[in-house]
């Protein structure tokens, strides 16, 4: 009996720490001014959360997520880089006592916001291809130096 209350603590303490510890991350490929108005609108708007504090300068903002009758801390960060080798942004959100599915929900509701206000993001650069060197003629042998090729000097 005692093994089992153990265990079971152990199993929730692990548990627990996920949850507070959780935070989801996602790469948009739309400029970081469209990824901010569209997730304040996201959060604000569509979600009905207050928003509690607000830093375009450093881009997150904190905000309440209601889950029933209480509200939990939440916030989202808005970060430039580089998506599949154009300017792109990083989000961050994070909310507290939620499990990570929430999160995830949020991200995929910003990139169909993101869609639908200002459409599908133009496709990656293409890589420049490389050039494919021809297979040296049959009976060659290509770690050998040709031999009609004068000498090297030295």
């Amino acid at each position: 009996m005692r093994a089992r209350s153990t265990l079971l603590a152990t199993v929730a303490t692990v548990v627990l720490a996920a949850v507070a510890d959780a935070r989801s991350v996602r790469d948009q490929p739309f400029s970081r001014d469209n990824t901010w108005n569209a997730a304040i609108r996201l959060i604000r708007v569509d979600y009905g959360c207050r928003i509690t504090e607000r830093d375009p300068e450093n881009g997150y903002f904190t905000f309440e997520w209601r889950d029933g009758r209480r509200t939990v801390p939440g916030s989202l960060e808005v970060i430039p880089t580089q998506v599949d080798g154009r300017p792109g942004t990083r989000v961050i959100v994070q909310i507290s006592d939620m499990p990570s599915y929430v999160e995830s929900m949020v991200l995929t509701q910003l990139r169909r916001k993101l869609i639908a206000d200002y459409g599908e993001p133009p496709p990656p650069p293409r890589r420049p291809e490389t050039p494919i060197r021809p297979d040296p003629p049959p009976g060659s042998d290509p770690m050998t130096p040709d031999a009609s090729a004068p000498p090297a000097s030295p």
